[in-house]
């Protein structure tokens, strides 16, 4: 637990990184409604952010 616990930003991190890949994807493919996946992706990187901080 200690392990996963040390290593929580990075997977926010990873999270993040999909979120964004998946919108763009989305895009791509003709969606209309990407942001939802770029507000999660900026809430992702913000908290990775915040853990790394503190």
């Amino acid at each position: 637990m200690r392990a996963f616990l040390e290593n929580l930003p990075a997977l926010f991190l990873s999270l993040a990184f999909g979120a964004a890949l998946f919108g763009i994807l989305a895009r791509l493919v003709g969606a209309k409604r990407t942001w939802p996946f770029f507000l999660l992706a900026l809430l992702l990187l913000l908290l990775a952010l915040f853990l790394q901080l503190e």
